[in-house]
Formats: structure tokens, C-alpha cells, sequence
């Protein structure tokens, strides 16, 4: 158990990716705080199941000061934050249509959601990290490589993930605060089943036309991405920061 005695706050996970990162973190000996919008009690359910802990907290990571009070709830419950997971993000309810089509109201949502709930939250948990160290892994996209046309919005607020990661790194690695970003491809989930059958431009559907080009021609699943949050997750990886891992099953090279 790699993981045991840590506790590990994870965003946007009452599903999909999240919470296959709740459960695979569990089984390692996690103590899980499931900060979601969406009710998470299944995600708790499913990680006691596993044997641990966890505790599910209404967050919305737009609002700053529903991010302070999430991490000082989680604090208050296992007395420690060792790991964030900013997971949460808008992707399902995205509909690809032309840039023209999308207006500044939801482009903002999109970056106040997917990079400013980033913000906060890493701000949130820094007070009780910065005393003995801590992992903070943040989802980007490979659309950043990618040049996926109909969510311009979606794309820079995953850019600027990566971007903001890299400053972070430098920022907080004198407080033994290692910090990384996980690039997914398209992975079938929920949200991503949902968001691919949304669409106002005249594309095949993304998974073919990403099996076209992968180099591993299979679906890709959340689970797929449990191994490599852990990596980064575990001392396995204390000398690795402000680093970009690419999962897309060889789609994109960088």
C-alpha cells in the first residue's frame, strides 16, 4: 500500500476519471476527499467498499471560498492533506460548434471552471502542505497538442493548466511541494460518452478518428490514468516536477 496514512483530495470526483482516481488511491491505503458539485455518495461508498475512508464535500471549485472551507472540512475530518487531484473541470456539457457560435459567458465559465478552480483549490490546500511537503497532480488534455477544433475554450483553459503548473512548480518546491500535470486523450467515461455525441460541426466521432493515430489502438478508460496519478502521487516520483505526462496512447509526442 503505497498510499497508506495519506490523505488525498480529489476534484470532480462523483465520476468518471475522478472517481476511478478515488478508488485506485483508495486501494492503496488513501484517505479520500471527494470535492464535486454532483453528490459523491457513491464514489464514498465504492472507496469504503475498498477498505478506507472518505469523506464527500459539495464543492464548487469556481468560488474560492467554497474551496477554503472544503479543504479545512477535509483537514478537520483526517488532520492532514498530502495530495490534490484537480480533476474537476467542464467537458460533457461542451457542445463542438464553431468558434463564432460561443459566446464570452461560456468561455468564461469554461476558464473560471477548468484553470481558476485550479487556482483556488491549490490555494486552499497549501496551508497544510507547506510544512511537510505534499503531491499536487493537475489534468490537462492532449487537445493542447492537438488543435481539436470547436472548444477553443476548453483548449486554452488546458493549456493554461500546464502553463500554471510549471509556474507552481518553481513556486512551491521549496516547500518539498512536487507539482505535475496528466495530459489525457479522449477517454470514455460518462462525460466523455456525452460529449461526443454533442456536436454542431460535421466531425466522425472522436474516438475513431483518434484510433486512426494512436500508436495503442484501443479505447482508452479512467483507469487507464490510476497508475500514472499514483506514480505521481508516491515518492516513486520526488524528483519529477512541473512535468507534463502525456496519455493518449501515443496520439500526440511532445
Amino acid at each position: 500500500m503505497r498510499l497508506k496514512g495519506k490523505v488525498a483530495v480529489i476534484t470532480g470526483a462523483a465520476r468518471g476519471i475522478g472517481a476511478a482516481f478515488a478508488l485506485g488511491f483508495a486501494k492503496e491505503g488513501a484517505k479520500i476527499v471527494i470535492a464535486d458539485l454532483s453528490d459523491g455518495t457513491d464514489t464514498v461508498k465504492k472507496v469504503e467498499k475498498a477498505g478506507s475512508e472518505a469523506l464527500f464535500i459539495r464543492t464548487d471549485v469556481s468560488k474560492e471560498s467554497e474551496c477554503i472551507g472544503m479543504a479545512e472540512k477535509g483537514f478537520e475530518r483526517f488532520g492532514r492533506i498530502d495530495i490534490l487531484i484537480n480533476n474537476a473541470a467542464v467537458f460533457a456539457d461542451l457542445v463542438l460548434r464553431p468558434f463564432t457560435e460561443i459566446s464570452s459567458e461560456e468561455f468564461k465559465r469554461v476558464v473560471e471552471i477548468n484553470t481558476s478552480g485550479l487556482f483556488h483549490c491549490t490555494k486552499a490546500v497549501f496551508p497544510y502542505m507547506k510544512a511537510k511537503g505534499g503531491k499536487i497532480i493537475n489534468m490537462s488534455s492532449a487537445s493542447i497538442l492537438e488543435g481539436v477544433p470547436g472548444m477553443p475554450h476548453y483548449v486554452a483553459s488546458k493549456g493554461a493548466v500546464m502553463a500554471m503548473t510549471r509556474s507552481m512548480a518553481r513556486e512551491l518546491g521549496d516547500f518539498k511541494i512536487n507539482v505535475n500535470t496528466i495530459a489525457p486523450g479522449f477517454t470514455h467515461s460518462e462525460g466523455g460518452d456525452k460529449f461526443d455525441r454533442s456536436k454542431a460541426l460535421p466531425l466522425p466521432p472522436l474516438e475513431e478518428l483518434q484510433l486512426q493515430h494512436r500508436c495503442i489502438k484501443r479505447a482508452a478508460v479512467p483507469e487507464d490514468l490510476v497508475g500514472t496519478a499514483i506514480f505521481l502521487a508516491t515518492d516513486d516520483s520526488a524528483f519529477v516536477t512541473g512535468q507534463m505526462i502525456v496519455h493518449d496512447g501515443g496520439l500526440s509526442f511532445h
